[in-house]
């Protein structure tokens, strides 16, 4: 029997992607960065944790006979795991450095991520509202399956959006990868900065609060310098 899938798979499955996206540009940039060195850490990484081997399939080709809210959650689990190994490997082997590459090539893909998802909405310039931003945000940016508590606007104004999580999504994928939830964080949330960026370059993104590095809450803003 085929499987039935609706919108909202489609849209968790383009949010997968994003998501493997940018743990691709990360490994680019450290494999060009430290070569040889980031080569074998990865292939340690991989032996745990295997590349993704779906490059041009369906989500009706990946999910075959898996029930659907379990397949797509199994996706989300090997993608956000694998990302946190990569992350906690290179952060072992070699700190700083490889945390400042992994942030700028995540900064750098967000934009790129930012700016198509505006050119696909043809959003002209006043349109390029913090709201706005923050609606694509939540298009693009892998934050758990809709029945979990995601990010949710506290505040809104013409020239700002305030949004906040009571937990953090990605913990689990930081203890299951014994990943230091601080790093990971940071280069996740380099990612949400680039795409305000990438949406409208008067975009500023602040973090407030973040579970991460001890706080009860995360709380993030997009706001118009």
């Amino acid at each position: 029997m085929s499987l039935v899938l609706g919108p909202i798979h489609h849209w968790m499955h383009k949010k997968i992607k994003v998501s493997e996206a940018r743990e691709k540009a990360i490994v680019q940039a450290l494999k060009d960065t430290f070569g040889q060195d980031a080569k074998n850490i990865l292939a340690d990484v991989y032996k745990k944790y295997p590349e993704p081997q779906n490059d041009g399939k369906s989500l009706e080709e990946m999910l075959e006979d898996k029930p659907i809210h379990s397949g797509i959650q199994g996706m989300i689990d090997d993608v956000e795991t694998r990302e946190a190994a990569i992350i906690a490997a290179f952060d072992r082997k070699l700190g700083d450095k490889a945390k400042k590459v992994a942030s700028e090539a995540a900064y750098q893909y967000g934009i790129s991520c930012g700016q198509k998802a505006a050119k696909d909405k043809n959003l002209s310039p006043n349109d390029k509202t913090p709201g706005k931003a923050f609606e694509l945000l939540l298009d693009n940016y892998c934050d758990g399956m809709p029945c979990d508590r995601g990010a949710q606007v506290m505040d809104e104004t013409a020239k700002s959006i305030v949004w906040d999580h009571t937990v953090c999504i990605h913990g689990k994928y930081c203890e299951a990868a014994n990943a230091p939830p601080k790093v990971v964080c940071d280069i996740l949330i380099s990612w949400v900065s680039g795409f305000g960026t990438g949406i409208n370059s008067a975009l500023k993104h602040t973090r407030r609060k973040c579970v991460a590095h001890g706080d009860q809450t995360c709380e993030s803003c997009y706001e118009l310098g």
